[in-house]
């Protein structure tokens, strides 16, 4: 296979300037989009992504207005000469404002009008439709639905789905999570997850957030000012912590630690894990009774339909029941006023229960001296300063550690 057969796109010292604007929006921009990958474009607002999908897909300079330079070959197509509605055949583009894809008044009609130029059976048109709908995880309950009038995450899920039904060999998705609020994300991205694990299919992800790069993408383009200002594998790119900032992009938050903390290239947080378990010391042992050396999977903490009321009647908690195994990280999520302060603050024996039981490491709870407790369940703060108390940092760590707790005690 020569080296064009492992390109399935080629952009070559491209230059373009919107008609009527001064500036370029592209300068001299060359890149490679390799068969198979998934790259990812990031960039500060302005840099040129959005121009750079247009680009490949001919709709920059065919439908576009403006000045161009430069070579981009898409699938064996030229850009500049090859008609937008060929290259759309093999190409998918979805935008960030899924709306302003929408034509037809059912799901079913959007994501048949992409198949209409396949020249499909009516048979294969359907199951064609199913099976993208089934990929975004959505079913048949949507297919009479209006797009215009779904959830922001279920827009973007058909947008895609209508862009996937063709089985294009490229598909080029432009930020498609930046509108959306925290659930219609994760729709989004479950989606590009079920898309990444059952089609072999090259995508160009155009996205801000790093989090979601990092878990996607082969490799990681930079733009600023319409130029390449970093290239390479997420681990390489992301460990350049202070130069992503000044090309005004977000490293993952891992990764910020990870340079902090001297942990090498780290993108993904299983890989922080894993370098800190290598690095950091092990805690102390305890022996039995003193409130710690839970063995992986004995139960530390167990509550049992566990109701809390507030003195002004605010029922924060309603029958809760949870269990925490040691070696377990459990993440607690809701709505603000869900009660997952009120949860935590009970199992670390802040808060009373109204009802229930709560037991740690088998104990009743209210058995537990609040020294003893606090050695066996250690309760952070949201505010650091509602903690915080004595005049140094030595002084707090210390009492933290039992030292100084042990004398207070005394």
């Amino acid at each position: 296979m020569g080296v064009a057969d492992l390109n399935v796109a080629v952009v070559e010292d491209l230059w373009w300037r919107y008609e009527g604007r001064e500036d370029y929006a592209l300068r001299g921009l060359s890149l490679e989009v390799r068969r198979g990958e998934v790259l990812a474009v990031m960039g500060h607002s302005g840099a040129g992504k959005t121009t750079l999908a247009l680009a490949m897909t001919g709709i920059i300079p065919q439908r576009v207005p403006g000045e161009i330079r430069g070579h981009v070959e898409v699938l064996g197509l030229s850009t500049l000469r090859a008609d937008v509605a060929e290259i759309a055949r093999r190409a998918s583009i979805v935008f960030e404002d899924p709306e302003v894809q929408f034509v037809m008044s059912t799901v079913e009609d959007e994501i048949a009008l992409a198949l209409e130029p396949l020249r499909l059976s009516r048979d294969e048109m359907r199951r064609r439709v199913l099976w993208s709908l089934e990929l975004v995880g959505l079913d048949r309950g949507f297919l009479n639905r209006s797009p215009l009038q779904l959830s922001g995450g279920e827009k973007q899920r058909v947008a895609i789905a209508a862009a996937v039904a063709r089985e294009p060999e490229l598909l080029i998705l432009d930020e498609p999570t930046s509108d959306l609020d925290p659930v219609g994300k994760e729709e989004v991205v479950a989606a590009l997850r079920r898309l990444r694990r059952e089609l072999d299919m090259t995508v160009v992800l155009i996205e801000h957030e790093p989090e979601y790069v990092a878990e996607f993408a082969d490799r990681v383009v930079v733009l600023r000012e319409g130029r390449v200002a970093m290239e390479g594998g997420p681990g390489e790119v992301f460990s350049r912590v202070d130069e992503l900032r000044s090309h005004g992009v977000s490293p993952p938050e891992v990764s910020e630690l990870a340079a902090r903390l001297g942990l090498g290239p780290v993108y993904r947080l299983e890989q922080a894990v894993e370098r800190l378990r290598g690095s950091v010391r092990a805690p102390r042992a305890f022996s039995p009774g003193d409130g710690g050396g839970a063995a992986a999977g004995e139960t530390i903490v167990e509550c049992r339909e566990v109701r809390y009321d507030y003195p002004d009647g605010v029922q924060a908690l309603r029958g809760a029941s949870l269990e925490v195994r040691g070696g377990e990280l459990i993440a607690l999520v809701g709505p603000n006023g869900s009660g997952k302060t009120t949860l935590a603050k009970v199992m670390a024996g802040l808060l009373r229960p109204s009802a229930g039981e709560v037991r740690v490491m088998g104990r009743r709870i209210e058995e537990y001296d609040r020294l003893t407790l606090s050695s066996t369940v250690a309760y952070v703060y949201q505010n650091p300063d509602h903690q915080i108390f004595n005049k140094t940092v030595y002084e707090e760590v210390a009492f933290g550690s039992g030292s100084g707790a042990s004398r207070r005690a005394r």
